[in-house]
């Protein structure tokens, strides 16, 4: 009776699985960096249900306890992403805003200085700016309550500052002019991070200085 031969390795070995390749070890604070990054593109592709554990270690190249070794849980993790990015959004405006003796006697020149180093940071961290100025319906009820108390804080400084710039002259409304302003500063984010091949900051600057031009 003849005996089956086999074709393949008489080892009895199964064939080695292709290992997945992931990221190398860094520092904790640069790691957990990496999974809030990962986290708020998340948010901004898919929207704030797809971050999950899962979906950041896959996006970072990383095992699931990695993220739960920096996050104990997926609301943690939100949380913290809730909290930077408020944080430095607020830092980014900050550093915006002129002091009282340097706001200069030209309001256009003004106007187009802060909103230039406005576009600037935006295009430098359009998924926070996305975040902030692109509606988001599935967001929970702390981002927007968080959005609308970074806007505030922003709305009353550049009142302050409008107030001090036109002095006693009761014919100016300077809180209906802050609204204004941000208004526009708002959208011109909005277009930045939706379509930044047609709406770079020098075409907002120039448009502004145009229509001044027109007005005097």
């Amino acid at each position: 009776m003849a005996v089956p031969t086999t074709t393949g390795p008489t080892t009895g070995t199964r064939p080695e699985r292709k290992r997945r390749a992931y990221a190398a070890r860094v520092p904790s604070a640069q790691r957990r960096t990496q999974l809030l990054d990962a986290a708020l593109h998340l948010v901004v592709t898919l929207g704030h249900q797809a971050v999950t554990m899962d979906a950041v270690a896959e996006q970072v190249g990383v095992t699931k306890p990695v993220v739960y070794g920096q996050f104990t849980s997926r609301t943690e993790l939100l949380s913290e992403l809730l909290r930077r990015e408020q944080r430095e959004a607020l830092e980014q405006l900050r550093s915006l805003m002129p002091t009282a003796s340097a706001i200069g006697s030209d309001p256009v020149e003004l106007l187009t200085r802060l909103l230039t180093g406005f576009l600037e940071q935006v295009r430098r961290s359009p998924d926070r700016w996305r975040c902030i100025v692109v509606p988001m319906p599935d967001m929970p009820a702390e981002f927007d309550a968080a959005r609308e108390e970074a806007r505030s804080s922003v709305l009353s400084r550049l009142e302050m500052l409008l107030r001090g710039f036109v002095g006693a002259r009761a014919d100016l409304d300077c809180e209906l002019l802050a609204h204004t302003v941000v208004s526009l500063f708002e959208m011109a984010a909005r277009l930045t991070v939706t379509d930044p091949d047609r709406f770079e900051p020098g075409r907002f600057t120039a448009a502004l200085r145009g229509c001044a031009a027109r007005l005097r």
